[in-house]
């Protein structure tokens, strides 16, 4: 790292570090505090590094929530962690705190050991050093993860969507169905959880009227790629306990991923075996996905009420996946309609704000439908 004025160069601190307190502003500020080692990194540990080559992520998410354009040299706080992303990244822990890439926009690093056909190259990092937390150990996220309050959930109806993949909608839907209820006069509060860091979804949703929006970065996660089933439940409980605490008519919550993914497998059993969820939304993108997910879903003994994604994001798809099955099967905007509250034990007898079904939505090429949200 070049010397000159190094000590004033701030550090760009990437958005899972949220739950720290009083972070460094620059590095003058942490350079007595890192520990120079090359042992192995454990999943959130935090570390500062520089910007080697720019690659897929050319931008990074801040606390404050506004992101940063990354140039080489630049200094970053980062937490080591796990990336599962079918279209875009595999990312794994490093053997040694040496050369590592950005995983995601919200500031996970650690090694990329695949990735989409598709996909830039991953932007490079060499880190200076792990923080050290002032007990002579490293920082690790973890040791921020605040404690269960009151009664997971405890008053509310709670909607959960889930999806059949990446980037099949589920965010999209959340939200949707978040401006709907909030719409129709109910207080909603909004959770993701699991996935890897990034402010986006927090952002829409509280965007879409939601009163309180947590996910798993507030119980100190950077990613939850290959937790255990009890870190999940630490996760479900712990940000169950938040949201129920401003008294929210309903809570909405999206797990990532698809439903034959590891941690999404063991959410649904872990729904299950406690009966936790009221109702579930699940997204697709076709209708061999509808028949096979609902199919999936109704297996674990969930009451699934709809379909959205980018399955109704077209008139003919929407019409060929209702062919094969009994839940209906929405439109984004029809989520977004204040009469939504009728599939979640509400009622509303105002008019539908929701245009016809025959309504032709654009889908030009390589853009996704207005609303529809895509990871980063």
């Amino acid at each position: 790292m070049s010397e000159n004025g190094s000590d004033r160069r701030r550090i760009k601190w990437g958005y899972c570090t949220h739950v720290v307190p009083n972070l460094p502003v620059d590095f003058g500020c942490v350079k007595g505090r890192l520990l120079v080692t090359d042992e192995a990194p454990r999943r959130n540990d935090v570390i500062v590094a520089e910007v080697l080559e720019i690659g897929r992520h050319t931008k990074i998410e801040l606390p404050s929530k506004n992101a940063s354009t990354l140039f080489p040299g630049d200094l970053v706080g980062m937490a080591y962690g796990y990336r599962y992303a079918t279209r875009q990244f595999e990312g794994t822990l490093p053997a040694k705190n040496e050369t590592c890439h950005i995983l995601g926009i919200g500031g996970v690093c650690g090694q990329v050991i695949g990735m989409a056909t598709d996909m830039l190259p991953p932007t490079t990092l060499s880190p200076l050093g792990y923080v050290d937390n002032s007990k002579g150990g490293r920082l690790n996220l973890r040791d921020y993860c605040p404690s269960v309050r009151t009664k997971p959930f405890e008053g509310a109806t709670i909607v959960l969507v889930v999806g059949s993949s990446m980037d099949s909608g589920k965010t999209t839907a959340a939200y949707s169905v978040v401006h709907g209820l909030t719409k129709s006069g109910a207080r909603v509060a909004a959770g993701k959880i699991t996935g890897t860091a990034s402010v986006k979804d927090p952002l829409i949703m509280d965007d879409a009227g939601a009163i309180k929006v947590l996910d798993f970065t507030d119980v100190g996660h950077a990613s939850t790629a290959m937790c255990e089933r009890e870190e999940l439940e630490e996760i479900v409980s712990t940000l169950g306990s938040a949201l129920a605490e401003p008294h929210p008519d309903y809570i909405v919550l999206e797990i990532a991923d698809g439903i034959v993914q590891r941690e999404t497998m063991m959410l649904l059993e872990v729904f299950r075996q406690k009966r936790l969820v009221d109702y579930v939304v699940y997204t697709c993108n076709d209708s061999l996905g509808v028949a096979m997910g609902v199919t999936r879903l109704r297996a674990h003994d969930l009451n699934l009420v709809a379909v959205s994604g980018w399955v109704g994001c077209s008139p003919l798809a929407a019409q060929e996946a209702q062919a094969h099955t009994d839940l209906p099967v929405l439109r984004p905007e029809e989520l977004r309609d204040p009469a939504v509250v009728n599939l979640f034990g509400g009622s509303w007898t105002g008019a539908s704000a929701t245009p016809g079904r025959n309504v032709i939505l654009p889908f030009p090429a390589a853009v996704p439908p207005s609303g529809m949200v895509i990871n980063e």
